[in-house]
């Protein structure tokens, strides 16, 4: 059993991000370069531009704060489950056999309660990912495909995926900033990110607990005029 939220909730598997970035992104196919004609290759860190747009931050400051929240309550009841333990193994020699007996379901019971919050709050904490986030990857999506065709991209490489296996990018191709820059433009100026837990007071940079962002594909290019 896990005596650490935080621990279980980021041992959260690459693949199920990986799973849900098919779902919300299209790869399409990379044209073939004619003869003569020069390739033009950006490359975006896409959790960076998905965490630090200004949605982004709003929706990390709630879905710390509820982590948080969760934490808490999970350090409480394991202090509980190890104090009702202490108690039981320091009068093992003193404690009448019911006194024991007692102690032990009540061990039992407290041991089972955590065991169901940490599995609990792991499915709750996917799901407030999921649908905090998806929506922002969605449209930073849309906007990288239209950045793309715009700017005549031949192809764009997402850095912040792990499968691209970029082991150098020139920051003047990077073009991270200006993708962030149009989610901010997109978004109402009263936009909110869902009211799923209260928002916490928090730097401008993600805490430890960021949600995990859905990525783009390792390679995208602008699709081709109809």
């Amino acid at each position: 059993m896990s005596r650490d939220l935080a621990a279980k909730i980021g041992s959260m598997t690459r693949s199920k991000l990986l799973l849900l970035a098919t779902i919300i992104t299209t790869i399409v196919s990379i044209p073939a370069v004619l003869p003569g004609q020069t390739s033009k290759v950006a490359v975006v860190d896409f959790e960076r531009a998905v965490v630090q747009c200004a949605e982004g931050k709003k929706s990390s400051e709630r879905f710390n704060a509820t982590v948080q929240a969760k934490q808490a309550d999970v350090v409480q009841r394991q202090k509980d489950l190890d104090d009702a333990t202490k108690k039981l193994q320091t009068g093992a020699r003193t404690l009448s056999d019911s006194a024991k007996a007692d102690l032990q379901k009540d061990i039992d019971k407290k041991t089972t309660e955590l065991q169901r919050l940490n599995e609990d709050a792991q499915k709750e904490l996917e799901t407030m990912r999921d649908e905090l986030l998806r929506p922002i990857a969605q449209k930073a999506t849309a906007l990288l495909n239209q950045m793309a065709e715009q700017q005549g991209y031949t192809l764009v490489v997402d850095i912040s995926n792990p499968q691209s296996n970029v082991v150098f990018a020139n920051p003047k191709n990077d073009i991270t900033e200006e993708l962030i820059k149009r989610i901010d433009a997109e978004a109402p100026a009263s936009s909110e990110a869902p009211r799923t837990a209260p928002p916490a007071g928090g730097a401008s940079r993600p805490a430890a607990n960021t949600p995990a962002v859905p990525k783009a594909p390792a390679a995208t290019t602008p699709r081709k005029a109809q």
